[in-house]
């Protein structure tokens, strides 16, 4: 009787240890296995693409500030975890890695479209569709419109800009249109509400006020192409335009 309590009490014994061993086996191969994916998907290089008006160097120092882990695999992880956007401008950012380059992380950008920008305090303040001041550059970015003739008391960005009036539809509504029929306008002049000017290139464009916009919009690049063959430079009136009489005339510039 004591011969086989013993044998039993050996035999598990030996089971505890065989266990103890699997999972000491189980736990090496997982710490193994999480150094090979540090170790081979360490990040080398952190490679951007589809960025249009931001530069390689911006995209990469604004990712290295936010939630950044010095890992590939952790990094797609954490993209799809927080969704991190890092730019004020950029509206969706994806992350990949390769097998046949497992040390560089590659990022896609999907930019938003920056609504206008205005000069303050000698920068160019950019800001979006809600009317929200966004960045603050030194430079210019070809393709936004510089608004002028709009009067406020002070600018902070990450808050919408205090304006008088309804400036703001009209600047955005505008700006989908020069989007939307591939406009070259690089100003937006108000002198007052009702009074709307345009610069593309040498022309001047008197829009007039917001009523028919619509179809003043659709119809610039059209009446720019037939200016453009009989004058350099000069001023497009549209301010009598309806949508049912197209009252256009043009003064060049002496």
């Amino acid at each position: 009787m004591n011969e086989r309590r013993f044998t039993l009490v050996k035999r598990r014994k030996n089971r505890k240890f065989h266990k103890l061993i699997a999972l000491l086996l189980i736990l090496i191969l997982l710490g193994l296995g999480i150094y090979l994916i540090i170790k081979e998907f360490s990040i080398e290089k952190i490679e951007p693409s589809d960025h249009i008006t931001y530069s390689e160097e911006e995209v990469v120092s604004a990712i290295k500030k936010q939630h950044y882990v010095d890992n590939c695999l952790a990094m797609i992880v954490v993209n799809k975890l927080f969704g991190d956007t890092y730019l004020p401008f950029i509206d969706r950012v994806s992350m990949s890695v390769s097998l046949d380059q497992p040390h560089v992380l590659k990022v896609k950008v999907k930019e938003g479209i920056r609504a206008g920008v205005f000069q303050y305090m000698e920068k160019n303040v950019y800001f979006d569709s809600e009317g929200i001041a966004q960045e603050s550059r030194n430079m210019l970015l070809s393709g936004v419109p510089v608004v002028t003739g709009v009067k406020f008391d002070k600018m902070v960005l990450g808050e919408k800009i205090p304006v008088d009036g309804n400036y703001f539809d009209t600047i955005i509504f505008i700006t989908k249109k020069i989007t939307s029929y591939n406009l070259d306008v690089s100003r937006i002049h108000f002198e007052g509400e009702n009074h709307i000017y345009l610069v593309s290139g040498k022309y001047q464009i008197y829009l007039g006020g917001t009523r028919f916009l619509e179809n003043k919009m659709s119809k610039i690049s059209e009446i720019l192409r037939s200016v453009s063959q009989k004058s350099d430079s000069g001023i497009i009136d549209m301010h009598l335009f309806t949508d049912d009489k197209d009252i256009i005339t043009f003064r060049e510039n002496q």
